[in-house]
């Protein structure tokens, strides 16, 4: 189970027989295929590790939006941290998704505005196994980015449903 870029490090590892035995299942929760940012194509040009924190600046930072995510989540790193992130979005651009077997539960939002929820199409369409989707439609209090799609912090009134959701689906494996 992985979410935003857990969920695309649980794809690879899924793309990788010595990683995926024993997997029975893979819960994906709005994973990170590509970002709506149209400044993230700058992560895949030449040697932009070294020159990208000159243009973008040092560090990254956003304004929390409620006190727990102020206290429990990071809201400043160094720019170069996205590069890792960007790597593993490359790789998994390579990955033959029609060789995993393995069942696959997607949750994201049509609206999320952090990864781009076009890019989830090929990932899912070429997928090996079954896929089950399921579509998340924000609420009021809920992340106002559609991103977070559950968790008492920023989607307090999605976490049970959704919980329910990867719990039946889990129990069906």
């Amino acid at each position: 189970m992985g979410t935003s870029t857990g969920a695309t490090l649980a794809v690879l590892a899924a793309s990788e027989p010595a990683l995926a035995e024993g997997m029975a299942g893979l819960v994906l929760i709005s994973p990170n295929f590509a970002l709506q940012s149209t400044a993230a194509s700058i992560l895949d040009m030449p040697l932009a590790r070294w020159w990208g924190p000159m243009v973008a600046g040092p560090s990254r930072s956003f304004a929390p939006l409620n006190e727990n995510h102020a206290k429990y989540w990071t809201t400043a790193y160094p720019t170069i941290a996205l590069f890792p992130m960007a790597a593993l979005m490359r790789e998994a651009r390579d990955v033959d998704y029609a060789a995993i077997p393995i069942p696959a539960l997607l949750v994201y939002s049509p609206e999320d505005q952090v990864i781009d929820p076009t890019a989830l199409g090929p990932v899912i369409g070429g997928w090996g196994g079954p896929v089950e989707i399921a579509e998340r439609h924000m609420t009021p209090g809920d992340d106002p980015f559609s991103h977070v799609i559950a968790g008492d912090i920023l989607s307090p009134g999605q976490t049970a449903d959704v919980a329910r959701l990867i719990t039946a689906w889990a129990g069906k494996l």
